[in-house]
């Protein structure tokens, strides 16, 4: 029998992918390509926008079931 998995929200994954494109905007700044650098930079933008709308995510299911809980 296949039980259904609730697929996992990642965070992580988007905020280091934002960390790599910084540094490759960082590295194409330096050699002078801006347009290049232009580019990584929205793509962090974008991967760092990923991470937090996986945060709030994560905060709202958390809210969710702190809220089903029985009290003690």
């Amino acid at each position: 029998m296949i039980y259904p998995v609730d697929p996992v929200i990642d965070y992580a994954r988007p905020c280091m992918l934002a960390e790599i494109a910084l540094k490759d905007m960082h590295n194409a700044a330096l050699a002078r390509d801006y347009d290049a650098a232009v580019v990584k930079g929205i793509e962090a933008m974008v991967e760092v926008r990923l991470s937090i709308q996986n945060l709030k995510l994560m905060k709202e299911q958390e809210d969710a079931l702190r809220n089903k809980a029985t009290p003690v």
